[in-house]
């Protein structure tokens, strides 16, 4: 009985830690986005606004925003998903907690996502996102890019989860 309640409990504690990583990564990744966005193009809307008519470009400006943000999320849904369960299988099963198997999920997750899109390319159609990179130049500046990227989302998701997967079983 010990035994089926400690394996039931470490399945509930790595959904939650999924669970975790695929609502606060997203989230916290467009809001990382955002800030660089706006911080660096602050002065040129600003600029912008000083030649043309400040109420069409605030709507254009909002929407704008708007764009970017959902598009960050839906782009970062997926690595989001694929850290935490990486993340959490280490913490609950091997016990690896620390904040670095973390930061090695994601990169694990991120080269995923991106020999998936050098294998898979989608129809015009298609709604799903992978990365267009063709050589290995392009496929390591990348992968660099959005490790550097993915480093605050990912610390902030570990930390969140921190209460899961520090809690110890009775097995």
């Amino acid at each position: 009985m010990m035994v089926l309640r400690a394996i039931l409990g470490g399945i509930v504690r790595i959904i939650a830690i999924v669970a975790i990583f695929a609502v606060a990564g997203p989230l916290a990744f467009a809001a990382l986005i955002l800030l660089i966005v706006l911080g660096v193009g602050t002065p040129f809307l600003e600029l912008l606004l000083e030649f043309a008519n400040p109420g069409n470009v605030s709507t254009l400006v909002s929407v704008a925003v708007w764009v970017l943000t959902f598009g960050a999320m839906l782009a970062a849904f997926p690595p989001s998903v694929m850290t935490g369960a990486i993340f959490a299988l280490a913490a609950v099963c091997a016990g690896l907690s620390a904040v670095r198997t973390a930061w090695c999920a994601v990169a694990v997750a991120i080269a995923a996502i991106i020999l998936i899109g050098t294998v898979y390319v989608p129809d015009e159609s298609s709604a799903v996102l992978l990365p267009n990179l063709q050589g290995a130049e392009q496929m390591l500046r990348a992968f660099a890019g959005l490790n550097l990227l993915a480093l605050l989302p990912t610390t902030f998701c570990w930390w969140l989860a921190r209460p899961l997967h520090r809690a110890r079983s009775a097995a």
